[in-house]
């Protein structure tokens, strides 16, 4: 199971997000929000994913960043000279070792949606699109969606679990991945709008909240990319979420 670090990727690069600058009103929507299926799992191992929380990574990402920052301002002595219209911040090489040093890894990016799927190859299709915002397993003791696919039209069936990351862009395609959106509130309505208006596009069968009404707060232009190299399910699938 392969997922995937943002901040990892911007250390490597020697460089730190700005969070601060990751704010709903820098979001270009023109430019569409994409999501990345990056994890598969055959639905029974569901349990191997550990539990995805935004707000928990969330406030991992702030704390590491925060934590960052001190590094180069109080160990160092640096001022942290930010540019005015900047999103990162420029960090020396031996920096970024010491804060790997003192603060090891960072926090792996946030997967808050997960998409529930039946069938193979060309016979598979979505049958549930659902948030991970619990801090506890969704899957723990039992999922509605889980439960539904019992029924015998879905006997013999293959189910899968495909679980995806958010990214925006902003004016200049910076990317803006959900869990540096500042603040919180804002984050968590930019993943509730994304669910809303996924399910009531999409219609997956499982699904009964959002199905047949509209809730959907912003519009959103979605590219959804499967990255899982399990099949093409919602491959190059684009959504348009409109309230």
């Amino acid at each position: 199971m392969t997922m995937y670090h943002s901040l990892k990727y911007y250390l490597r690069i020697g460089y730190l997000p700005i969070l601060d600058r990751y704010r709903l009103k820098d979001i270009n929507i023109e430019y569409g929000c994409y999501i990345a299926l990056d994890v598969c799992l055959p639905l029974y191992k569901v349990m191997e994913m550990n539990a995805q929380s935004l707000e928990d990574t969330w406030g991992k990402v702030n704390d590491y960043i925060a934590n960052s920052l001190r590094i180069i301002t109080e160990v160092y002595g640096e001022e942290l000279e930010i540019n005015a219209d900047g999103k990162l911040r420029d960090v020396d090489r031996e920096i970024i070792n010491e804060i790997k040093d003192q603060l090891k890894t960072p926090p792996a990016a946030c997967y808050p949606l997960y998409f529930i799927s039946v069938g193979d190859g060309l016979d598979e299709r979505l049958v549930y699109v659902g948030k991970t915002s619990s801090k506890t397993h969704r899957f723990v003791g039992g999922h509605s969606a889980g439960l539904k696919l019992h029924a015998p039209e879905y006997e013999g069936m293959s189910k899968h679990i495909y679980f995806g990351t958010v990214v925006f862009l902003d004016n200049n395609k910076n990317y803006m991945p959900l869990e540096f959106i500042q603040p919180f509130e804002d984050a968590k309505s930019l993943l509730s709008n994304l669910e809303a208006g996924l399910i009531f596009n999409l219609k997956p069968e499982l699904n009964s909240t959002y199905l047949n009404n509209n809730y959907a707060l912003f519009d959103m232009y979605v590219n959804v990319e499967n990255h899982s190299s399990r099949t093409d399910l919602l491959k190059n699938k684009q959504v348009n979420i409109q309230t």
